[in-house]
C-alpha cells in the first residue's frame, strides 16, 4: 500500500516537473482529499527547506539562530500557502484574456506541486556557502536559481495545460514572475533583519 502511495506520489511529480504533457490526466487520477495532503506535505518540506537554506546562508550563528529558522520556516510556509492562488489567478486571467478556456483548478494544483523545487533549498544552500557565496549576495543567488527553476516549470506547464505557444506561455510567466518575484525576497529581507543581530 505504501510503495503504491509513494510511486502515485513520485509519478505525480514526474507529471508536474518533468512532463507537463500528463499532468492534467495524472491529477484528475487523485481525489480531492488525497491531493490536498500531497501538496500540504509539499509545502511543509519546501517551507522548512527554505528556512534552514536562507538562515545558513547568513552566518554568523547565534544563539538566535534556531529561533530564525523557525521564523523562517512559518514565513515561507505562509508565503508557499499564498503563492499558488496568486499565481494561478493571474496565470488562468492572462490565458483567457487570450481566448484560452478557463483552468484555474489545475493551474493551482500545477503551481502547489511544482513549489517541491524548493525541497533542495538547504542542499543549494549548503553548496553556495561552501563556495563562499553568503550573506546578501548568497540569498539573492539561491533565490534567483529556485525561482528561475520554478517558472521554467510553470512556462513549460502552462503551454500544456492551456494548449498556447511557448511564446504566449512565456509572455504571461514574465508578467506573473515581476508581480510575485520580490514577495518573497521581501518577506525574507524583513525577517533577517529584526531577528539577525550581525545586521543592521
Amino acid at each position: 500500500m505504501l510503495k503504491e502511495l509513494f510511486s502515485r506520489f513520485i509519478d505525480l511529480l514526474d507529471a508536474v516537473l518533468f512532463e507537463p504533457f500528463r499532468v492534467e490526466n495524472v491529477i484528475s487520477s487523485w481525489g480531492i482529499y488525497p491531493l490536498k495532503l500531497v501538496g500540504g506535505l509539499v509545502l511543509i518540506l519546501a517551507a522548512i527547506s527554505a528556512g534552514a537554506g536562507y538562515v545558513f546562508i547568513s552566518p554568523p550563528f547565534t544563539g538566535r539562530s534556531f529561533g530564525q529558522f523557525l521564523i523562517a520556516a512559518l514565513t515561507h510556509l505562509l508565503f508557499f500557502m499564498l503563492l499558488p492562488y496568486a499565481i494561478a489567478f493571474i496565470v488562468d486571467g492572462l490565458a483567457q484574456s487570450n481566448g484560452k478556456k478557463a483552468n484555474a483548478n489545475v493551474t493551482y494544483r500545477f503551481v502547489n506541486l511544482s513549489l517541491s523545487l524548493f525541497i533542495s533549498t538547504a542542499a543549494w544552500a549548503i553548496l553556495l556557502a561552501q563556495l563562499g557565496v553568503k550573506s546578501g549576495f548568497g540569498v539573492i543567488t539561491l533565490y534567483s536559481i529556485h525561482y528561475g527553476l520554478f517558472m521554467a516549470v510553470l512556462i513549460r506547464g502552462t503551454s500544456y495545460i492551456y494548449d498556447m505557444k511557448f511564446k504566449d506561455s512565456f509572455r504571461i510567466n514574465i508578467i506573473t514572475f515581476i508581480v510575485t518575484f520580490f514577495l518573497p525576497l521581501a518577506m525574507y529581507s524583513a525577517m533577517i533583519t529584526s531577528f539577525n543581530p550581525s545586521l543592521p
